[in-house]
């Protein structure tokens, strides 16, 4: 089953929550996420967390129009996003879209990637979507896809990845041992087909980006 979390930080557009939502996933909304939903119209089945973010007027619609409502304290161990997340799980997920999971807030930010490992540890597809990027976790090789030209970065997620390769891109790279910081696999780009990411062990921050 396919989820779409719709979380506190940057809104998601209109265009981006329709797109996600044309082959209909069961959607949870954390929080402050509520209030763009609100304004799109669009109703969760489940809405989480402490409520300290969502606007009264939007939470109100929701409980108004059928909406699962799950009020959780302020003083938590999860963040909001990772409510919905253990949500989700709960639910049998196998895919999950995170969206409003990026913006001002770094730290929450930061939270976010980590909710990707945790998907990674289930066995459950994860993204993080917003306006200018996608990002997943990779935890061995994968042959990505993307249009020519379209930018993409790697980044390592852990101390080392081992003997990564790069085939098909406009820089390649061979066996090379990339570590967390090191920037060499920033803004690489996709030619006329298929990208082919190698590598031992380790795991892989893959970011599909656009200005």
């Amino acid at each position: 089953m396919k989820v779409l979390i719709v979380s506190g930080g940057t809104a998601p557009s209109r265009e981006l929550i329709q797109e996600q939502i044309k082959d209909n996933p069961l959607i949870i909304c954390a929080d402050g996420g509520g209030n763009c939903l609100y304004n799109y119209k669009v109703i969760p089945e489940y809405l989480v967390g402490d409520f300290d973010s969502i606007k009264g007027e939007a939470l109100m619609f929701f409980k108004s129009n059928n909406c699962k409502i799950e009020k959780y304290p302020r003083d938590k161990n999860f963040t909001d996003t990772e409510i919905a997340l253990n949500k989700a799980v709960d639910l049998r997920a196998d895919e999950i879209i995170f969206t409003g999971c990026t913006g001002n807030r770094l730290d929450h930010v930061f939270a976010n990637l980590g909710l990707l490992l945790k998907c990674n540890y289930l066995n459950i597809k994860g993204y993080i979507k917003d306006e200018n990027n996608i990002i997943e976790l990779l935890q061995g090789s994968k042959i990505i896809k993307g249009q020519e030209g379209q930018i993409f970065s790697l980044h390592a997620y852990c101390d080392c990845v081992k003997n990564l390769s790069i085939i098909g891109a406009r820089y390649k790279l061979d066996n090379y041992d990339l570590y967390m910081g090191d920037g060499r696999t920033v803004s690489n780009e996709f030619l006329d087909k298929d990208v082919n990411i190698v590598f031992d062990n380790g795991k892989l921050l893959l970011i599909k980006s656009r200005d």
